[in-house]
Parts: structure tokens; C-alpha cells; sequence
């Protein structure tokens, strides 16, 4: 059961990371607590300084936004298995709320760079850390034959499912190319990165 501190704290955390990505980090504490709907003193008896209430929503946003860890037990395929991974991470990676809450560590990241830090953690770094176990089991069963240290080979293949759309989509722009072409080329990366790995 939840108890009224706790949903007080969930009210703060969800109105914040509302603001924080609307407006940034210049949004005022006055404004969280009204849109929360609590009074000033109760942000502050949760969250000491803005900073600690910027740094837990761009941790709850992150692991809200990572793709789930079944990887491991994903018997198929390794081509069906990172063709469907690379779309849905770059499905994730386009949606309004991972969009604004990379800009929003973005924008800290010369005044506030443990910020940026604790975004790299909680998203780009989980999801590689987890894309490598994968891959350095595919290794060890000889499935793929990796040139390069496991992580290493985990990023380079999420770079490549970044994408000209994801680059256009982080400066709020959308590119005309329609689903199926854009599918096309993520199934292309991963046929890419499996031949730059195979045995």
C-alpha cells in the first residue's frame, strides 16, 4: 500500500519531470510544487535541493524509457533477435519523452555535468551494458565471432540504429522517409554488424 508521503513524493517527481522537460532546468520549485499540487515545503522535505530532484527524474525518466533485459533468453535467431531489438530501441529513443529528456540533460550538461552523467548511467549505459552480455554469449556459443571487446561492438551497433532519423527527431525535427524505408535500414545495420562479425 502506498503511503500518502510516498504518492506525495510520486506527485513531485511526476510534475517535475513534466516541467523539467517542457522548460528546462530554469523552471522554478514554486512552479513544481503548484503543478504537483503540494506545498513548497513539502518538495523540500523530499528533495533537499533542485539538483537532487533533477537528478532523481532523469533517473526515474531513463529506467522508465530502458528496454526490458530478456535478451539472454531469447533463443531465435541472432539476426531476428537484433533486428527487433534495433527497432525497438530506436522506437523508444523517438518518443516525446526520450526526446525531452535527453534535451533536458543536454542542457544542464555545462552547469550541471553529474547530471549528464547520471543520464549516460541510467540510459545509453545500461542499455550497452545489456546489448553486450548478449552479444559476448553469442561469442562464447561461436554464433558470431566478435572483432571487437563485447561493449565495444554494443555501441557500435546502437550507433548505427541511431539513425538519421534520431539525429533530425533530437532537434524536433521529423525526416519524410516512411517506416518501411527506415526499417530497411535498420535491418541493413544489424546484416552490416553481422558480417563485420562473423566466424
Amino acid at each position: 500500500m502506498t503511503t500518502r508521503s510516498e504518492q506525495k513524493k510520486q506527485q513531485i517527481l511526476k510534475a517535475a519531470g513534466a516541467l523539467f522537460c517542457e522548460q528546462g532546468y530554469g523552471v522554478s520549485m514554486d512552479a513544481i510544487a503548484i503543478k504537483a499540487e503540494v506545498s513548497k515545503q513539502t518538495v523540500y522535505a523530499h528533495f533537499k535541493t533542485k539538483d537532487d530532484l533533477f537528478d532523481t527524474c532523469i533517473r526515474a525518466k531513463c529506467i522508465d524509457n530502458q528496454l526490458d533485459g530478456s535478451l539472454l533468453e531469447d533463443s531465435r535467431t541472432i539476426d531476428i533477435v537484433l533486428k527487433e531489438f534495433v527497432v525497438r530501441f530506436q522506437s523508444m529513443l523517438l518518443s516525446e519523452e526520450a526526446c525531452q529528456t535527453y534535451r533536458a540533460a543536454v542542457s544542464q550538461s555545462d552547469t550541471h555535468p553529474q547530471l549528464a552523467k547520471v543520464y549516460l548511467q541510467a540510459g545509453p549505459q545500461a542499455t550497452t551494458e545489456m546489448l553486450a552480455e548478449y552479444l559476448q554469449a553469442q561469442h562464447d556459443k561461436q554464433v558470431i565471432k566478435l572483432s571487437l571487446p563485447a561493449n565495444d561492438a554494443a555501441m557500435q551497433l546502437l550507433l548505427m540504429a541511431h539513425g538519421k532519423v534520431l539525429y533530425w527527431a533530437y532537434l524536433g525535427q521529423r525526416i519524410e522517409d516512411s517506416e518501411q524505408q527506415n526499417r530497411i535500414y535498420l535491418e541493413a545495420s544489424v546484416d552490416m554488424f553481422l558480417k563485420g562479425h562473423s566466424q
